[in-house]
């Protein structure tokens, strides 16, 4: 089984909305064998994910149901086969980690910016950038 986790700050915009836009892809195609997670690096877990992120990931059909965010922890992260930060402040953090990459350097379409305290208009940019980097990282883990 192959785990891959979605990092951003504070895991209630851009990592889930990540997670969900990849589960939905990995459901469609009917794979089975691809575990997919986010977490935050400041996450608050008692916070949940972002009301815009929500509507901006509605634009694809996708419902987000008892989301909690998490924080990236040690232990977390040494389960992941991949964690995919949205920019490359985030995968600093990774010390000592040789599975840690950047949405851009594995789909080339630049960092994925932070839409926290914005207008839900920014929100559904970042979901639709994100589909299409979503769609990128899946061909590389079916196609490789």
């Amino acid at each position: 089984m192959k785990k891959i986790m979605f990092v951003c700050t504070g895991n209630t915009c851009r990592s889930p909305m990540a997670e969900y836009l990849l589960k939905d892809i990995i459901k469609k195609a009917e794979i089975t064998d691809i575990k997919v997670t986010s977490a935050g690096l400041m996450a608050n877990e008692n916070d949940k994910i972002s009301k815009n992120a929500s509507v901006a990931l509605k634009q694809f059909g996708i419902t987000v149901r008892r989301f909690k965010p998490k924080r990236t922890t040690e232990e977390l992260c040494r389960k992941q086969n991949a964690i995919i930060c949205m920019t490359s402040s985030h995968k600093k953090y990774f010390i000592g980690f040789n599975n840690v990459y950047t949405v851009d350097e594995l789909t080339g379409l630049g960092e994925i910016q932070d839409p926290f305290g914005k207008s839900q208009e920014e929100y559904d940019e970042c979901a639709r950038h994100l589909k299409r980097a979503c769609e990128s990282i899946f061909e590389l883990l079916i196609y490789g």
